[in-house]
């Protein structure tokens, strides 16, 4: 990993979006959404995520980390916008000295975890809407079973899995339902 990827991954990890826009001084509500610097709009259409999960506009699309955002918005190259990090923030970034190898094992072992940890949100993303599927699945087969085991005639009797399909069927339903908005509310945030 070289020097500049070893600053880089510390910016990453010690400066949220929200620190820059403070600094820059963009008026930022308690949700973190301001105005856009990049497409000059008024509404609060830029989010700026806390941690290191950086910036993203609704209108424009504009989106990155920190160091994205700061290239971005003075108009500045990947090395500069390093330097003004560390201007800014006194990350302590010496970009003439060589790499030191304990900062450089962190960087790659932050890294090589933020990897494992999107691989993992991908990961139960694709399991919850697994599950919403087979729940839906099983609301479908519990329907079939009232539909097929139901009685045709006044008085007849009811047989036992026209009677577990109607009972079980409110609680399936729910649970298929919950399955649903769960997968909703992911894709949404």
């Amino acid at each position: 990993m070289s020097r500049l990827m070893v600053a880089a991954q510390v910016v990453k990890d010690s400066v949220s979006a929200l620190d820059v826009g403070r600094m820059i001084g963009l008026d930022i509500d308690r949700h973190g959404r301001c105005a856009c610097p990049f497409h000059a709009g008024r509404d609060r259409n830029l989010k700026l995520f806390p941690g290191n999960r950086g910036y993203n506009c609704f209108v424009c699309h504009a989106a990155g980390d920190v160091i994205k955002f700061i290239q971005g918005y003075y108009k500045i190259g990947f090395k500069d916008s390093l330097l003004w990090f560390d201007g800014t923030f006194h990350l302590g970034l010496d970009l003439g000295k060589p790499i030191d190898r304990e900062q450089q094992r962190t960087a790659e072992k932050a890294l090589q975890m933020r990897k494992r940890r999107a691989e993992f949100e991908e990961w139960k993303e694709r399991m919850r809407f697994d599950l919403a599927l087979t729940a839906d699945e099983i609301v479908r087969k519990l329907e079939e079973t009232r539909d097929a085991y139901r009685p045709r005639r006044y008085g007849e009797e009811w047989d036992e899995r026209f009677c577990r399909a109607v009972l079980l069927l409110p609680e399936a339903r729910k649970f298929a339902d919950d399955c649903m908005m769960e997968c909703m509310k992911e894709r949404k945030a």
